[in-house]
């Protein structure tokens, strides 16, 4: 149990004696609870909505998702044999005690018995106080359990169960993170604070699950979320850290800005702007479809490995194929070593494999083979190809690696990485080119990576940013001769 600050025990007191839940909580539990329903099936396809208590007809099968033509909701379905299902949400409102901006954490708890009725229970478990660290300010009431690598929340309260007796949260990790907030308060409190103007309001009515504390302890992203939320891309406001960029749409999300009025109306998150990025296609089903083979923490590293090789509509294919146990680590394995093998992936038979984990093991062997012989090779044979992109003037004079070697020794006199490109260059997923003074051509200089016809780094030794001519000379360089615009 960690120390209350006497100032914060005050804050939890008068909360604890005086505060009342805000209007229209109801209606937002209400609507909440709605969303926990399922759909019970017995003999002859006869289907019962616990939402709103009707029976219909569905020839949909039990744990597949069946729209109630009642109540219109989509709702999985279940065995009227079934004895117990609880689901569980975290809601959270915003208060505000002498000054001190409190977020409130509750627990929304639905059970469905074995006779298919529902109990409703919602309770307070913990109060986080808003200030500029992460952890430290969070505090659980006895309803949270002290069992470190579990949360459990008891609703109902014992003899053992003091709801209004407060102990520091001295986890190693959050409590909780994201919450379903409840709007109807929060621009009349945020008034007269620095986030007057930050429309976090407007995100708590348009989006899920977000993580309130994070988003009022960055004030600095305040301009970029208000930014956002006047383009009503309240998902992406969340996100607010990750748009660094400003200028063009392009610039800003990596997108023409043709894409503007369907991320607006899909009111897409980061996750999926990732997605839309490499798939280039304003087609929310296949998003959505992709964002299965996202992993945890939003890493899309997977997939934009595999674009190097396939598109993500082949991606799809080969998937369902697959039906949709696709292991993207291994496939994107394969592709790989497939591409340095020398086998043409536009072709089916190469690019979906049957069995994914043989095929990938057999060409792993081939390939610790023969992969010096291959790299080398295919290194000299890019280094020829890439040559038409060799630029000069009377200072400087940029060219491609012609070899393994040639890399190895602009790692060495550039005491950078670049030597453990060689793969990615032979396989053609980054072009690697070197930057010389015109009268010291063995001479390392700028060591410079290309994607798609355009610069994504350029380094001088010890990995530091080039001077600011070397980068004119460089921008000149892609723009007339990797872009072809003169």
């Amino acid at each position: 149990m960690g120390y209350i600050k006497k100032a914060h025990r005050k804050i939890l007191q008068i909360l604890d004696n005086t505060s009342s839940l805000p209007n229209g909580w109801d209606k937002f539990v209400d609507k909440q609870a709605v969303y926990h329903n399922l759909i019970i099936k017995s003999a002859k396809n006869k289907c019962f909505c616990t939402n709103c208590k009707n029976y219909f007809i569905s020839q949909k099968k039990i744990n597949q998702e069946v729209k109630c033509p009642y109540c219109r909701n989509t709702y999985l379905i279940r065995r009227s044999n079934l004895k117990y299902q609880e689901f569980k949400d975290y809601l959270s409102i915003l208060d505000k005690v002498n000054n001190t901006l409190v977020i409130r954490y509750f627990e929304l708890k639905i059970v469905i018995d074995a006779i298919h009725e529902r109990h409703t229970s919602v309770v307070e478990f913990a109060r986080e106080m808003v200030a500029d660290n992460r952890y430290g300010e969070l505090y659980a009431n006895e309803r949270v359990s002290r069992c470190l690598q579990y949360v459990h929340i008891f609703h109902e309260i014992g003899d053992f169960i003091n709801a209004k007796k407060w102990r520091q949260c001295t986890r190693c990790y959050s409590l909780i993170d994201y919450s379903i907030v409840f709007p109807n308060n929060i621009k009349n409190l945020l008034k007269d604070t620095d986030y007057k103007y930050s429309c976090i309001w407007d995100i708590a009515k348009h989006s899920t699950y977000i993580d309130l504390s994070q988003m009022l302890k960055e004030k600095k992203q305040i301009p970029i979320v208000e930014m956002l939320c006047k383009m009503k891309l309240y998902n992406l406001a969340q996100k607010a850290n990750e748009f660094k960029n400003f200028g063009s749409f392009q610039k800003i999300f990596g997108v023409s800005k043709d894409y503007y009025e369907f991320m607006k109306k899909h009111n897409i998150t980061y996750v999926q702007l990732k997605i839309l990025k490499l798939l280039q296609e304003k087609n929310i089903r296949k998003i959505h479809y992709l964002e299965k083979y996202v992993s945890y923490g939003s890493n899309t590293t997977n997939l934009e490995e595999i674009t190097e090789y396939i598109s993500l509509n082949r991606f799809i294919k080969y998937s369902k194929m697959c039906q949709e146990k696709v292991d993207t680590y291994l496939y994107k394995d394969y592709l790989r070593f497939a591409k340095l093998l020398g086998f043409d992936l536009k072709n089916n038979k190469y690019a979906f494999p049957k069995n994914l984990r043989e095929e990938h093991d057999k060409l792993s062997e081939q390939y610790k083979i023969q992969n010096k012989k291959i790299i080398c090779d295919l290194i000299k044979k890019r280094g020829k190809e890439l040559s038409l992109n060799k630029y000069q003037n009377k200072k400087f004079i940029i060219f491609p690696a012609l070899s393994i070697e040639s890399l190895k020794d602009e790692s060495k006199q550039q005491n950078n990485c670049v030597r453990t490109y060689a793969e990615k260059y032979a396989a053609g997923t980054c072009d690697i080119y070197f930057m010389r003074d015109i009268n010291k051509p063995k001479e390392s200089l700028v060591t410079i990576e290309v994607k798609n016809n355009s610069v994504v780094q350029s380094r001088i030794k010890n990995n530091d940013d080039p001077s600011k001519k070397q980068l004119q000379f460089i921008n000149k360089w892609e723009r007339e001769v990797l872009k072809g615009v003169a």
